[in-house]
């Protein structure tokens, strides 16, 4: 980024949500202020926001909850025991970002400190696209379902009594495609290369 805007041209950093919630920016910020590159940042919708509506799972219905929780745990030292207490026994909506790997310890540590059993957990896969899944379960119960499960990303974690309301607030129908919405970026690299290769080859019709 640095390197471009100072010769001169224009760069976007296009990130998937919002550019503020659980991505790197503040680094991205300090390197482009300590080189005196004007900037602007443009809000997006964030995948809390997005992945919940799209699961009709109001994050804050009245009489369910009044505060929302985004947290992440893509490392498992990332929250201490006196936090996880805590998480268990508020009444906020959690919402959990880049944890689908580490979920088993989410649920293991909530249940460790007795959650309430009328909060549900959901798993919105593949969100706001034509592959999303809504996988919904009872924290006491996802030993049995769900454990160990992979997920395909992006992937999000609801937690909270609001889930409950999925039931009956569902909109978009659960998806019956198969795969992955997103290629790796491997993969789409690989094409391109074989794509590329191919209008240099000889034409030998």
């Amino acid at each position: 980024m640095v390197q471009y805007a100072l010769e001169g041209k224009l760069v976007v950093r296009l990130k998937g949500g919002d550019v503020s919630i659980f991505s790197n920016i503040l680094d991205e910020l300090e390197a482009i202020v300590a080189n005196h590159i004007p900037y602007e940042i443009v809000p997006g919708v964030s995948a809390a926001m997005g992945a919940a509506a799209y699961a009709g799972i109001p994050l804050t219905a009245r009489g369910y909850s009044t505060a929302v929780r985004l947290l992440t745990l893509y490392k498992s030292d990332v929250v201490g025991d006196a936090y996880w207490k805590e998480l268990a026994q508020t009444e906020d909506t959690l919402v959990f970002y880049m944890s689908s790997e580490t979920l088993d310890i989410v649920v293991s540590n909530l249940v460790k400190n007795n959650i309430a059993a009328d909060k549900l957990l959901a798993v919105v896969e593949q969100a706001t696209t034509p592959y999303q899944q809504v996988h919904i379960v009872n924290l006491y119960e996802y030993a049995k379902t769900m454990q160990g499960k992979i997920f395909a990303s992006p992937t999000l974690v609801i937690i909270g009594k609001v889930v409950a309301l999925h039931q009956k607030f569902a909109w978009l129908p659960q998806s019956l495609l198969q795969g992955d919405y997103f290629k790796p970026v491997a993969d789409v690299q690989y094409e391109a290369l074989v794509a590329a290769s191919a209008t240099h080859l000889p034409n030998n019709t």
